[in-house]
């Protein structure tokens, strides 16, 4: 499996639901809205939030944290996991 789908699988298994704001596809949970993309300049995935759905309209997206290529798939993929649930969503 790709990192790619590794990453739709686990966004699954936490129950986001995906959702488009303004032609941008997000993830929404609780009333956050996320965006987690690649950045080809740092070779790292990037999760990005907003608080409402006003924000996510306004693009404006507090920076979260960084999920660089480097640390291999299953370390990425597990810290991923790990911040998802400890820091974004409190559970």
């Amino acid at each position: 499996m790709e990192l790619k789908e590794k990453i739709e699988s686990l966004i699954q298994e936490l129950n986001f639901e995906k959702v488009y704001v303004s032609g941008t596809p997000l993830l929404l949970r609780d009333g956050i809205y996320y965006k987690i993309t690649f950045v080809k300049g740092l070779n790292s995935y990037v999760i990005e939030f907003a608080s409402s759905y006003d924000e996510a309209v306004k693009n404006m997206f507090e920076d979260g944290d960084i999920y660089p290529i480097s640390l291999g798939e299953d370390q990425l993929i597990s810290q991923l996991h790990h911040d998802l649930k400890k820091i974004y969503l409190n559970d």
